[in-house]
């Protein structure tokens, strides 16, 4: 993995705020197609390959766009998921029976691949792009740890205050972190499943493979960051 030039900037500031890991959520369905070809994918990569995933955002439509719209990366965010889009998702799905979801712990060392960008909150936000910038140094991955964040919808502006919040937690839980094309497999620290019944069931459609690392772990489903 290419690293960035001042990888050691981010290494120390990642372990001073005790950061270990990078979270990604999918509808369980989409885990098949990931081991299957051992690793994460892009949408890009997704199309160019034709490899059909259920896409989350059918599920729930938003009035200011949510999707950041370079196709090449792969949206994750820090230490938890984003509560308020997954909470989202959970429900919108919640009666449709064949969608579960689990949500994948990742190697916390793309926060310096060579690639990797950061947003101080959702990506795809108009003002944030246009304002604050998506890029991938130093002072923009410290701006994701503000003190107090400016956000500025089509809807609505407000105020974030970190306060007392842990310091492995970005200041605006839509912060993100956007790896480029690809994540293999072996970089998954846990597959994380909400109960038993939907681990069992996890276990069972992919009992070609290697599910040593499929775990129960609640947590991740709630707004565990307050």
């Amino acid at each position: 993995m290419k690293q960035k030039e001042n990888h050691l900037q981010f290494i120390e500031e990642i372990t001073d705020r005790g950061i270990t890991q990078l979270i990604h959520f999918t509808p369980t369905i989409n885990l098949m197609s990931i081991f299957e070809q051992g690793k994460i994918l892009s949408r890009a990569l997704l199309e160019e390959f034709d490899i059909n995933q259920t896409d989350i955002f059918d599920y729930v439509q938003f009035t200011d766009s949510l999707r950041f719209d370079d196709k090449n990366f792969i949206n994750l965010s820090i230490q938890h998921p984003n509560h308020f889009l997954f909470s989202r998702f959970q429900q919108k799905t919640k009666d449709d029976t064949h969608i579960t979801w689990c949500v994948l712990k990742i190697d916390k060392k793309y926060i310096y691949h060579a690639d990797t960008l950061f947003s101080v909150t959702n990506a795809a936000n108009s003002h944030n792009k246009r304002n604050v910038g998506v890029t991938g140094d130093i002072g923009k991955f410290k701006l994701m740890f503000s003190s107090q964040l400016s956000i500025v919808t089509l809807n609505n502006s407000r105020i974030i205050q970190r306060g007392s919040l842990d310091p492995k937690y970005p200041t605006d839980e839509q912060a993100e972190v956007l790896v480029k094309n690809e994540i293999p497999v072996e970089d998954l620290i846990q597959v994380c499943f909400k109960d038993e019944n939907d681990l069992a069931a996890g276990k069972a459609a992919l009992n070609d493979y290697n599910t040593s690392k499929f775990v129960v772990d609640s947590s991740v489903f709630i707004n565990s960051r307050i």
